[in-house]
This record gives structure tokens, sequence and C-alpha cells, in this order.
């Protein structure tokens, strides 16, 4: 009903939307670490192979050759895919796609190097490519298990086949790598499943604070120091788009003499039925509702002049009398009033000044106690010195 309120935050939905938002962005830094590691990982094994290891036969050189450009050209139109999907919305598929290219193509490697030209150093490579995909996908684990098992496979299937260990000893090495790899994995998720909920619950706590900070405890509309600063930022949007902008002074009557016959908590109910009769006043999204005082009430309405103010004030009056005068007339004798002064801002007032006016605008209501209440509707005119 435009009353500017703060959105409080669903705990669960709000909070499981966070999650994904900063799972994709702890994926988005796992495939920079991945590409990098197995860019930096081909570049040592061209090294090695091409001018560090001289029983490595010109096969071997053109094998590898071949898998790099196969390599490239696979993930080049992996990057042209994702460059024209939506990819921060199936951030998983792209997970998996990566895994699937570089996992996939080290397990291809492995075997290919041991095979021509007898390169042992790729199990050193392998282990760390390993557990660097442990570190890039471990908040995914479809993605981490795509990474690592076809090179697990690749590395048993590798030292059964031209048997360079033995079998039992190559399944117990096997076993105890994908034990780490689970091991480590889960305690890594475990603890940043922890941080992000601990950052969220931060925040929505910081955000409640705020919230409470700037609402009015008993009626639930904004207090005196959120209205200020709505003011001030719509008085710099009127003055930049050149539009109109009033704001409403209402008094309500008798409050006082209602709270001091009928209580504290009478007076609390009596409020919130004011609340709701100026909520149901105001139509647009923009309008915005405060409470300024004990009996005041302030409402702000961008893109108003004084006219359209004065069918909003009568508005007003009607709804808070609907919701109001039965209880009222029932504790009292005297009826109630709704006493509605407006005051038109124009470009050459800024919020300290127009604040005065709304004060002065109020403390009018309260000059003629003695008369007998009315609902009244007036625009305030500043008295010019």
């Amino acid at each position: 009903m435009g009353q500017g309120m703060i959105r409080q935050i669903d705990q669960r939905n709000d909070g499981q939307r966070y999650f994904e938002q900063q799972q994709f962005q702890r994926q988005e830094q796992g495939w920079k670490l991945i590409i990098g590691t197995s860019v930096l990982l081909l570049t040592l094994v061209a090294l090695e192979l091409f001018w560090l290891v001289p029983t490595a036969t010109s096969s071997s050189k053109s094998a590898f050759s071949g898998f790099v450009a196969v390599f490239g050209v696979i993930a080049s139109m992996l990057w042209l895919l994702v460059q024209a999907i939506p990819f921060k919305v199936r951030w998983q598929s792209v997970s998996v796609a990566l895994a699937c290219l570089l996992g996939g193509g080290w397990a291809l490697l492995f075997p290919l190097l041991i095979q021509q030209s007898h390169f042992f150093t790729v199990y050193v490579y392998s282990d760390l490519f390993i557990f660097l995909s442990v570190i890039a996908f471990f908040s995914y684990r479809p993605a981490l298990y795509l990474a690592v098992v076809p090179i697990l496979c690749s590395l048993l299937v590798t030292d059964m086949y031209f048997g360079y260990t033995n079998d039992a000893i190559t399944f117990l090495s096997m076993g105890s790598r994908l034990i780490i790899i689970i091991v480590v994995r889960e305690c890594l998720y475990h603890w940043f499943q922890a941080s992000v909920w601990h950052e969220f619950e931060e925040q929505r706590l910081r955000q409640e604070l705020a919230s409470v900070a700037l609402i009015d405890p008993v009626t639930g509309l904004q207090n005196d120091k959120h209205f200020e600063l709505m003011l001030d930022r719509e008085i710099m949007a009127a003055r930049r788009h050149n539009s109109d902008l009033t704001v409403m002074m209402v008094n309500i009557e008798p409050l006082r003499l209602y709270a001091m016959t009928c209580g504290h908590q009478a007076c609390e109910c009596l409020l919130k039925r004011v609340t709701k009769g100026l909520r149901r006043g105001v139509y647009r999204p923009r309008d915005f509702i405060a409470r300024v005082g004990s009996s005041e009430f302030a409402l702000l309405l961008p893109d108003t002049d004084a006219v359209g103010a004065e069918i909003v004030a009568e508005r007003v009056q009607r709804h808070v009398h609907r919701c109001c005068d039965r209880l009222v007339k029932g504790e009292l004798e005297q009826p109630m009033a709704i006493m509605i002064s407006i005051v038109e801002w124009a470009p050459n007032i800024n919020m300290r000044k127009m604040r005065k006016y709304m004060d002065d605008a109020s403390n009018h209501f309260n000059v003629d106690e003695q008369q007998e209440l009315a609902d009244c509707v007036s625009c305030y005119e500043p008295v010019k010195k």
C-alpha cells in the first residue's frame, strides 16, 4: 500500500537464493583456478617433453601436439557456448561441462604420455590437478567427481595395464586418494556452507535492526527519522524533474483524551485503526506515510499539487472515520476530528525549511484548543518575513 516499508527477508527462501548466489560466485573463482591450472600443467608438460626429456620420440611429441590442438578447439567451442547462454542461470551446466572437458582430457593425456615416452612426471601433475580440482569444484559435487574420477580411473588402468606397481597397491593407492578427496571436499563444503549462512544471518540481522530503527513500534508506520530521509530524497527528485510535491500534516483528535480515558492499551488499538484508515486513503506505491508525533502523521505525496492533495485529504478523512468513529463514540461524547494541513513544496524550499513549515502547520492545530473540534483541510501559507 505504498508505505515505503523495508521488505523483511524471508529467511528460508532468500537464504537459499543467497546461498546459490554465493555458490555461483565460488564456482566462477573455481573456473578461473582450474583453467589456469590446466594451462600451466600443459605448459610444463610441453616444456619437459620438447626440451628436457631427450628420450621423447617424435611420435609422442606429435601426439601431444594433436591432443593440445583438439583440446583447444573443444575448449573454444565451450567458451562460445557459454557466451551464448545465460550461464549465471545455468552455472551448474557450465561447471559440469568444464569438469568433463578438463578431467576427461587429462585422463586421455595421461596414458598417452606414459605409453609413448614413459613420462612419469605426469603422475605428479595428475595429483596436482586432482588437488586443485577439489578446491575449484568443492561447492558443486557433480562437477568435482566428473573432474577427478576419470583421472583416477586412468591412473588405475594405466598402472594395471603396464604393470608398474602391484595390483593390490594400485587399488589401495586409488582408494586412498578417493577417500581423501571425499573427506576434503565434505570438510570444505561444510565450512563454505556455514560461512555463507553466517554471513547471511548477519546481513539479515543488520537489515532487521535498520528496519526497527525506522519503524514506529505501535502503528508499524515509518517514524520521523525515516520520514526526514524520504522527504530529502523526494525534494531532490522534485527539483531534478521539476515536478510537484506536497506534504499533508494530519492531526487526530481527541487521541490524548482517549488515552487518558481508556488507557494506554486502548489508545494503541485506536492508533492502529487510524493507521488502517490512512493506508486505505492512499493508493500509489510511492506515497509515503509516517507517524511524526503522538497524534500527528505526515503523508508525503510526490507528483501531487495542492488540488490533488485536497482530494487525498478528503479521502483520508473518510477512511479514518470509517475505521475509528464507532470506537471513539462508544467511549467519548465528543466526535473524532481529522485536521489536515497541506504544505506545498516550491523550488526555493530546501528540506530544513520544508520541515519548519510542516512543524508550523502542525502547531497551528494546537493554537485554539478550546474551540470545538471538527474536520478541516487547509493549505498552509508560510508567513513572509
